[in-house]
């Protein structure tokens, strides 16, 4: 079980990276030379928020080559709960959730939707801590420009989800510890920052670019993060942009590229569609070992009102 638990380290340290990808890669930006997008849904408007995510890497720890695959796919609902000039309230809660990691040495599974058959030990650990996400509500505060001006509620749930693995032993902790931190008020502000703060500051056209630079603090490390989008396609009530991206963890220790389409709805703001494909390499700092890895990912999001 230590080999397996040093492996998942690993798989949650990459995780976390991807999702801040992820989240870099979500820009909303504007329909027509003369028209800026905001973050403008409806107030009392609902959506479904789904993401799929598959990652195949290739790490080395302790000398050992360990090939990892991990699919994680969610989905949200999204309410518009008050509305002014000023900010945009928007309640999230998790209606669903799938999470797989399968190794040589190891397969874990969590589906909110289904039973899992005869469950390892370590699937119950899973099942404990994921269970607490359905169903919870949990609050972000958005800003008119996209920004992200609190988050809230996250929290209690990470205390529901720490709470049920108590009695599970040291490596359920020590798990539960990694997610927590991935799940926190402060992680899910800055993953939603960068899903919906990326506007150009101008108007733009077909065939306008933009750069944004940003540097997220994560768990000890610092992520820089540079973009450069183009508008691509304006259609009707929507508009589709290229994305390709550069990632920098700790100057240089772990990098990346991104690049993807991302179909935008003009009245909204909202991205309809998302989908990115990553790849990255280089080492990465994880419990006090150096781990080196490469890692592909094919991310894919939409969001769809809801009548």
């Amino acid at each position: 079980m230590k080999k397996g638990f040093i492996s998942l380290v690993a798989v949650i340290a990459s995780k976390r990276l991807a999702c801040v990808s992820l989240c870099l890669m979500l820009c909303l930006i504007t329909v027509s030379a003369q028209v800026k997008l905001s973050f403008n849904p409806e107030s009392g408007a609902k959506y479904e928020y789904r993401m799929e995510m598959v990652q195949n890497i290739k790490q080395n720890v302790g000398g050992q080559e360990i090939p990892i695959e991990t699919e994680m796919n969610g989905a949200c609902l999204m309410e518009i709960k008050d509305k002014t000039p000023q900010e945009i309230h928007a309640q999230f809660i998790y209606q669903e959730f799938t999470f797989l990691v399968s190794s040589s040495m190891m397969k874990i599974r969590y589906d909110s939707k289904i039973s899992i058959e005869n469950p390892s030990e370590m699937d119950k650990v899973f099942e404990k801590m994921f269970s607490t996400l359905i169903g919870k509500p949990f609050t972000v505060i958005f800003a008119p420009d996209g920004s992200v001006k609190s988050v809230s509620g996250m929290d209690a749930i990470i205390e529901n989800m720490l709470g049920a693995i108590s009695a599970d032993g040291q490596d359920a902790t020590q798990i539960g510890a990694q997610m927590s931190q991935q799940f926190s008020d402060e992680a899910m502000k800055n993953m939603f920052g960068q899903s919906f703060n990326f506007y150009p500051a101008n108007a733009v056209k077909v065939g306008d670019s933009w750069n944004i630079e940003n540097t997220i603090p994560m768990n000890n490390m610092k992520i820089g993060i540079k973009t450069k989008n183009t508008l691509k396609e304006v259609g009707t009530n929507k508009v589709t942009i290229e994305v390709v991206g550069d990632l920098d963890v700790e100057e240089g220790k772990f990098t990346g590229t991104q690049t993807g389409t991302i179909i935008v709805d003009t009245t909204t703001g909202l991205p309809e569609t998302s989908d990115i494909s990553q790849n990255m390499k280089g080492a990465i700092k994880v419990q006090g070992m150096d781990i080196q890895m490469e890692m592909i990912s094919k991310i894919k999001t939409s969001v769809k009102e809801i009548n």
